[in-house]
């Protein structure tokens, strides 16, 4: 696989998202074959491309923005075990360790309508996918995964993303979310109800630099009011009990305005402090950005009985929907780390070499959804 079978493309939602095409019932045929190609499939991806030794893998094309090369070694560097096992009507296909969100789909057959109202029959199926690349930088209009320079009017911006402050433990940097739907982009599970995602390439979904709630707290708290009910000590110091949640390893969904061992969520900016380190402070970050777009309405619910025909915009999140890997600087290639999990447990602070201030993530998300029901 070449970086040219990987072409960013103009990313359009799918017309046909949602809906199921296909007569009743002939999805069904074939599930058996369908789990034996999906085994097959994540095991070749899972073990063709061992881990590569850890080491400086950027390259600067310009002082202060660098080039992460993401297309160039993301077969080499995601933890494709990650993908496994994929469950199919309630039983799992292939050896893996990834855990079922606790409000994942425990149906074992489903149904969907197609677009002339038939009814079509299927198994429940639910796995990981690579659904977002997250990336971080100081200098505005710098994009590390397109590896290029973008010229922005900096006099409508809050900040210029330095990082500088009237306080030493301040810092400040720009979020960029992009559309990462790696198996359609390698041609996996597309003929598969279960392969059918919002996007189908790579594309730049949100930009901070042209988002000024994310460079103004006070913007911020005027759009997410609900920040107002935790902007105390007892709110903040709720967050400790999320924290131990997840030096245990787990995710605590009774406290959303909290990110684990990563810090108070709110305000839902790019302002953090610096004590925590690069890699903690960027993992807070891309909690808060996918925060704001669900709460924008922006951002699908891929989980559970409600997602299983399709995925719904929700105003909502539950943060056991997504994990993530770090790919830049120094790549996760052996495993992914879950919402709030602490930097030391994944070596996050190893994975930021001296002197750089950038990181890129890939953000995985449980997907749920009814195979066989509609086809290809």
């Amino acid at each position: 696989m070449t970086e040219e079978n990987i072409r960013i493309k103009a990313g359009k939602e799918r017309p046909d998202e949602g809906k199921t095409h296909g007569r009743s019932g002939s999805g069904v045929i074939g599930i058996q074959r369908a789990a034996v190609f999906i085994m097959g499939a994540v095991t070749v991806l899972a073990t063709a491309f061992p881990a590569i030794a850890a080491g400086n893998r950027g390259e600067y094309s310009g002082i202060g923005c660098p080039r992460a090369n993401i297309l160039g070694k993301v077969l080499s560097d995601l933890p494709w075990s990650e993908v496994l096992p994929v469950y199919l009507g309630g039983t799992a296909v292939g050896q893996g360790s990834s855990p079922v969100p606790e409000n994942a789909s425990r149906k074992k057959v489903c149904g969907c309508r197609d677009s002339l109202g038939a009814m079509n029959y299927g198994v429940v199926m639910g796995m990981w996918e690579p659904a977002f690349l997250a990336e971080f930088t100081r200098k505005p209009g710098c994009f590390p995964v397109l590896g290029a320079e973008i010229p922005v009017p900096e006099n409508t911006l809050g900040s210029l993303g330095s990082g500088l402050d009237g306080g030493s433990d301040i810092g400040f940097l720009h979020a960029h979310l992009y559309s990462f739907p790696l198996f359609a982009m390698l041609n996996l599970f597309s003929d598969l109800n279960c392969g059918r995602s919002e996007y189908l390439d790579m594309d730049l979904l949100y930009a901070s630099e042209l988002d000024p709630a994310w460079q103004s707290e006070l913007r911020a708290l005027r759009e997410f009011p609900e920040s107002r009910l935790t902007a105390s000590a007892a709110g903040v110091s709720s967050c400790g009990a999320d924290a131990m949640a997840a030096y245990n390893g787990k995710v605590n969904n009774a406290l959303p305005h909290c990110a684990g061992a990563w810090g108070y969520l709110y305000p839902l900016t790019g302002w953090t402090g610096t004590s925590g380190g690069t890699a903690e402070n960027t993992s807070l970050l891309a909690a808060r950005m996918l925060t704001l777009l669900h709460r924008r309405g922006l951002l699908r619910n891929t989980m559970g009985d409600q997602a299983l025909c399709s995925g719904e915009h929700s105003l909502t999140m539950d943060k056991t929907l997504y994990r993530f890997s770090m790919i830049y600087p120094v790549p996760e290639s052996g495993r992914s780390h879950f919402w709030g999990e602490p930097v030391t447990a994944w070596q996050g602070d190893m994975r930021i070499p001296p002197g750089v201030h950038e990181a890129v993530y890939v953000v995985w998300r449980y997907r749920n959804c009814c195979l066989g029901a509609g086809g290809g």
